[in-house]
């Protein structure tokens, strides 16, 4: 379950920028709100660096409106499921913070490592909620370092309501260097600068090259090519390649588009879950037949993991929309936004431009960068 916690807001003229690259960060946002200075909405808070890197690019100013704590918590449970629960759940978390181990935190290794320690502590019966007189710190710290040949090194230890595993893996041996051979094109373009350090450049400023083509070959040319006596030395391939090359994408917008209105008709409910177990169950019978949800959920994890989580549904009706040189200015803007995103971290923008037509009933628009990147190099 997505946890939007935190909301924020942002300031200034380029909103539509920023919403493009958080939609291509694959960022979950909601209760999206247009002021007249920028926008407010609501995220998950692991999330806040990112978007402040992304404000910052687009010229916004970001900031935090509120975070959700545990006073949020209470009150969203006295007013949502009622003084009873929020009893009961005070009761159910002082019992198990004396207890019980309610989780597992494994620290020091990526996810999926992490993960992989999980599962084979569930295998063993370590998983769940789990009485502290249960738990042999020193077998486990023993069990998490012999599973696994690259753990040089485990610490398990107790945190209140966590069992805690502090994982060092082993320093990878040191790879043999593999010699370098020939050196390909990593992208179809137009060649703009050959510099050779090492071996034969087979292409020169002008040429068009394709994809995975060899620009510099591994070797050196003694003599004259045309003499059948000449020789050619063995030695690695080396430089840079620069070439003109062309990021495109396609637009095709239908002269009316359909879009779904909310009715101003709305519903909500609430549940309460531990442990991603639901308490209390969530009455969802709104009985709309096109409608969204806006789910907000609201966790209180000092001592035990509770979540309370409330979903509106609105009712939205389906309608046709004229489409205007605005919203066509917009998805066109999006898309150089989108693009932008993918250039070549080495690539310098020489143009970009757009061509534009009307087919029957739909918008074709074509969006160009044209850029000097490196296609193929290699450090001397």
């Amino acid at each position: 379950m997505n946890k939007f916690n935190c909301s924020a807001r942002v300031r200034g003229k380029n909103t539509a920028s920023f919403l493009s690259s958080v939609n291509n960060k694959g960022i979950a946002l909601t209760d999206i709100k247009t002021a007249d200075d920028g926008l407010t909405f609501s995220f998950d808070s692991k999330h806040e660096n990112e978007l402040r890197s992304l404000s910052a690019r687009s010229g916004l100013y970001f900031e935090i409106v509120r975070r959700k704590n545990a006073k949020t918590f209470v009150r969203g449970i006295v007013r949502h499921v009622g003084a009873i629960a929020a009893l009961v759940a005070v009761t159910v978390t002082f019992i198990a913070s004396r207890f019980f181990v309610l989780g597992i935190a494994v620290e020091g290794v990526t996810g999926d490592k992490a993960a992989e320690i999980i599962s084979s502590l569930s295998e063993a019966g370590i998983d769940g909620v789990v009485p502290k007189s249960r738990i042999d710190v020193a077998k486990i710290q023993e069990f998490v370092s012999e599973s696994s040949e690259n753990i040089a090194f485990a610490e398990v230890y107790i945190d209140g309501v966590r069992l805690v595993i502090n994982v060092r893996e082993q320093l990878p041996e040191h790879a043999e260097e593999i010699p370098q051979g020939e050196i390909f094109a990593s992208s179809d373009a137009i060649v703009t600068r050959v510099e050779v350090s090492g071996g034969t450049a087979l292409v020169k400023a002008g040429d068009t090259v394709k994809k995975g083509q060899t620009l510099i070959e591994d070797y050196i040319i003694v003599g004259d090519p045309s003499d059948p006596g000449h020789k050619e030395i063995q030695t690695a391939a080396k430089g840079d390649v620069y070439g003109r090359v062309w990021y495109f994408e396609r637009l095709i917008i239908p002269e009316y588009r359909t879009e779904y209105v909310r009715t101003g008709k709305e519903y909500t409910s609430s549940a309460l879950y531990i442990k991603d177990k639901c308490l209390l169950k969530a009455n969802a019978s709104h009985g709309f037949q096109e409608y969204e949800s806006v789910t907000k959920q609201t966790g209180f994890n000092a001592i035990l993991p509770l979540d309370l989580v409330k979903t509106t549904y609105y009712e939205v009706q389906k309608t046709s929309v004229k489409t205007d040189d605005a919203y066509i200015e917009s998805q066109i803007f999006a898309a150089f936004a989108r693009l932008q995103t993918e250039l070549d971290s080495s690539a310098n923008v020489v143009d970009s431009y757009k061509s534009q037509k009307k087919v029957d009933n739909l918008y074709i628009i074509n969006i160009y960068y044209e850029v000097e990147q490196l296609i193929s190099c290699r450090e001397a």
